[in-house]
């Protein structure tokens, strides 16, 4: 068997990989990264395999042409590989306009599909190309799809650890469409200066919008998706933003170091319930999702001992050099419920705070969780605050609902907080605590309390059958089109 077919081989499957990580992460700034996006990229990525594998057998009893058609297949996979960031940089943003579940399929066909069909296509094209009287077609298929998928493998593990962490989804799809496309050249020794203007001309496009935008003073991509850190100027004031995939998770007011966000102004006011737990020493607090660090802040001021928990290291990174994060606040960066899993300290205020940009993982929020933080990490008269969009009708509030019946569920009375009437442009705060202290004993805030009436539902969300993430679909997508197309010009 020839080992410069297998060297392309393997280099093909770790390409395939390489599509799938990247196709599901460039799709995130717009349709987020939930179970929807990933079944849709899983979906059209053996589709389009199936596809491939079909049409490179046809053409090997069509044209017995068989190494310059291994060539043309290779040539159009690579290109269409390096073709990726530019398709979720200029097409998917309006192919984003369609309606949720239509939208997430159709942009990933325009993103996937190709590019995997072309890679599939070869594989029929390399066994045939190695069969011959002492290479039985069976040796010779399972030798080319060991390789290929060794070469998955890899790939998976190198781009999910290192590469998309390191130099991002772009550079990421650079190096192995490049590669791809140059060992093809190499091999096959059939090089042309329209292979190489071809190849620059993809390259030149992709760097366009690769580096930060002016304003950004610090910017990174990985398989958490793009942080920025940004300062801009918002009605003579010098606001530094902190955004990930697109999204504003901070606002902060340079001058006085302080949130701008209406959410953190209206947290401050309802943080406490009760004068004697105003006045009670030593409070303990735990800030799951610390983002910029304001919140946290908030709670130091407020003479509370602040543990964070952040899952992205380069956020914990921007709070500290970047948005003052106080000093006294003990950081850990792992996973929120990992850390509540393994926690058995007690806490007079717990906030969720765990969106990821427009997304609330529902992993954190689920019927055993929320018991679990009632028996371990609660002490008397404690409060939970949850950070959540501002839907509360219809389809798009069918998470709410599902989220407020998972507290009573796990034992909660809860109440609803909010600066606006108006869902679309609200965060809603939920502030609960256990139903045995009885509303009695806590401050209501009329000001900013939240009457609406949620939809009838015998849904909670458990381990077992964790719906947030289906239910909230269609509220995290009007939510973030509202943000992009209103505050972003997108």
């Amino acid at each position: 068997m020839q080992r410069k077919l297998l060297l392309i081989s393997f280099i093909e499957g770790a390409a395939v990989m390489a599509a799938e990580l990247c196709g599901a992460k460039l799709l995130a700034p717009i349709f987020g990264s939930s179970l929807y996006v990933w079944a849709s990229v899983m979906g059209i990525t053996l589709a389009a395999l199936a596809s491939g594998y079909f049409y490179g057998g046809w053409i090997t009893e069509r044209s017995k042409e068989h190494n310059r058609n291994l060539f043309r297949v290779l040539t159009a996979a690579s290109l269409f590989v390096l073709a990726m960031p530019l398709i979720s940089h200029y097409l998917v943003p309006r192919i984003s306009y369609l309606p949720f579940l239509p939208g997430v399929v159709t942009s990933t066909l325009a993103l996937l599909f190709l590019p995997v069909f072309f890679l599939g296509a070869t594989s029929p094209l390399f066994i045939i190309l190695q069969t011959n009287e002492t290479n039985s077609a069976g040796k010779v298929s399972g030798t080319v799809y060991a390789v290929s998928t060794a070469g998955g493998i890899l790939a998976t593990f190198l781009c999910g650890f290192y590469l998309i962490p390191s130099i991002g989804l772009s550079f990421t799809l650079l190096i192995f469409g490049g590669l791809l496309f140059a060992v093809t050249i190499f091999i096959f020794k059939i090089i042309k200066i329209a292979h190489l203007l071809i190849l620059a001309g993809f390259v030149y496009l992709n760097l366009q919008f690769l580096f930060p935008e002016n304003n950004s003073i610090e910017s990174s991509e990985s398989i958490l998706g793009k942080l920025q850190v940004q300062d801009v100027v918002n009605n003579d004031e010098e606001i530094r933003l902190l955004k990930i995939n697109d999204i504003v998770q901070t606002e902060m007011d340079l001058q006085s170091k302080k949130s701008v966000s209406g959410y953190i102004n209206l947290l401050d006011s309802i943080i406490f319930g009760n004068r004697m737990y105003n006045e009670k020493p030593d409070k303990e607090a735990l800030v799951l999702g610390l983002g910029g660090g304001l919140a946290a802040n908030l709670l130091v001021n407020k003479n509370f001992r602040v543990t964070g928990v952040e899952f992205d290291e380069r956020i914990v990174d921007a709070a500290k050099n970047f948005f003052f994060l106080d000093t006294t606040v003990e950081v850990h960066c792992q996973d929120a419920r990992d850390y509540l899993n393994h926690c058995d300290k007690k806490y007079d205020a717990i906030l969720f705070d765990v969106f990821k940009a427009e997304e609330q993982p529902g992993h954190v929020l689920t019927l055993e969780s929320l018991k679990r933080i009632k028996e371990k990490n609660l002490n008397f008269w404690s409060f939970i605050y949850i950070n959540w969009h501002g839907y509360t009708d219809d389809e798009l509030g069918k998470g709410t609902a599902i989220l407020r019946k998972t507290l009573d569920s796990a034992g909660f009375y809860t109440e609803m907080y909010s600066l606006s009437n108006d869902p679309a442009y609200r965060n809603i705060i939920f502030r609960c605590r256990e139903k045995w202290a009885g509303r009695v004993i806590f401050r209501r805030y009329p000001k900013f309390y939240v009457n609406d009436t949620l939809a009838e539902t015998t849904i909670v969300n458990t381990d077992d059958k964790p719906v947030l993430e289906k239910y909230n679909a269609l509220a995290n997508k009007a939510w973030r089109s509202n943000y992009l197309r209103y505050y972003q010009n997108k």
